[in-house]
């Protein structure tokens, strides 16, 4: 059984299954790419932008986020959508925003359908 939630988006969505180009994160997204894909993407670049900042591996970002080393690591390479409280814990742990709070504007109504 598959949960749903909007616009027919699993919840288990894997991001980086659709990359239409290039390199995850920073590759191009399938044109028809679940809202999932594009926020799974919009904060790996972010996670991995702030890790570089802080010069922080993903092992110590998950003992100071209190998260598994596995949970940080795949948010990163997009084979997994985190939770938010997880986003929450890994933002304050390095103390920058993580969730992009204007990404639904990028993207139409219906988007993914």
């Amino acid at each position: 059984m598959t949960v749903t939630a909007g616009w027919g988006m699993a919840r288990e969505v894997i991001p980086r299954d659709h990359l239409a180009d290039g390199v995850w994160p920073s590759g191009t997204l399938a044109a028809d790419a679940p809202p999932g894909a594009h926020l799974g993407q919009a904060i790996a670049t972010a996670l991995a932008a702030a890790m570089t900042r802080r010069a922080i591996g993903v092992r110590e970002l998950a003992r100071l986020a209190e998260a598994t080393h596995p949970t940080v690591k795949a948010a990163l390479d997009g084979s997994r959508l985190p939770a938010t409280h997880t986003i929450f814990l890994l933002e304050v742990a390095l103390q920058t925003p993580l969730y992009p709070a204007g990404l639904f504007a990028q993207l139409p109504p219906g988007s993914g359908d």
